[in-house]
């Protein structure tokens, strides 16, 4: 059984090797999460086209890092222990590379936590709408998918009803406990964070990493083409083809000196 049981644990830590290192903690920013959501083949179109919202997501909640953990929320996206899958320990979740962590975050989290509440808030921010009064961020459409389906919807109820705000720890809010999760009355994560508050963490982030990070469904603006102009020849030759002045174009006067 001890031989059995060392074969398997070799195994696993070869599983884990990459160009022959084996992978240890190691931080990304949200360029590198919002790559590796693309190229997950577990990732649905909603992911895809919000990659680097959830890029953002991932630096404000665990600074980007592999083995970020507060024992109940792990790795670099915080998978929670409960969509751990069956046959992954936390321990083992956390001895991923990024790509594994996001393809099993994309498995487990993608569709359920990508509708009910988050389908709301994306409706209202593609139209242009509001959640009773307050404008939908991306930074609030990541805290909605972090927090998961109740805790969201929750949300959303409080901020239809109190004029587009949030409850808070000391005006209406309860934190997420097993009690509370299970009763379905929690509308605070863990830390007292809705999604308006963590929305605004996370979309600080967002803004942080436009520069390095664009959706592939983000409109891209095509290059300038540079205007064709017609030189004299080398050597002093025959000019080419005229170009009819514009205001663009208008000749320029020298001076006396210089003619």
């Amino acid at each position: 059984m001890l031989l059995r049981n060392s074969i398997a644990c070799a195994a696993f830590i070869a599983s884990l090797t990459v160009a022959g290192e084996a992978m240890g903690c190691a931080s990304y920013n949200a360029a590198q999460i919002s790559q590796a959501i693309q190229n997950s083949p577990n990732a649905n179109s909603t992911l895809r086209n919000a990659s680097c919202a959830f890029g953002g997501a991932g630096v404000a909640e665990s600074n980007g890092n592999s083995c970020s953990s507060n024992g109940n929320n792990f790795g670099v996206l915080q998978l929670t222990s409960t969509n751990l899958p069956a046959n992954v320990t936390s321990s083992q979740y956390l001895a991923m590379p990024l790509q594994q962590q996001v393809d099993i975050w994309a498995q487990q989290v993608g569709n359920s936590n990508s509708s009910g509440g988050y389908q709301t808030l994306a409706n209202a921010n593609n139209s242009g709408g509001s959640i009773g009064g307050a404008p939908v961020t991306a930074g609030m459409m990541g805290a909605c998918f972090q927090f998961g389906p109740l805790i969201c919807k929750n949300d959303i109820a409080a901020m239809q009803q109190n004029g587009g705000q949030c409850p808070s720890s000391s005006n209406g809010g309860v934190r997420a406990t097993k009690a509370t999760l299970a009763n379905g009355t929690a509308n605070l994560d863990g830390n007292n964070q809705s999604i308006c508050t963590w929305g605004k963490s996370i979309q600080n982030k967002i803004n942080q990493a436009a520069a390095t990070c664009s959706n592939p469904s983000a409109p891209v603006t095509p290059p300038t083409t540079p205007k064709k102009i017609n030189c004299p020849a080398p050597g002093g030759g025959a000019p080419g083809t005229a170009i009819p002045p514009t205001p663009a174009s208008a000749p320029v006067s020298l001076p006396s000196s210089l003619a």
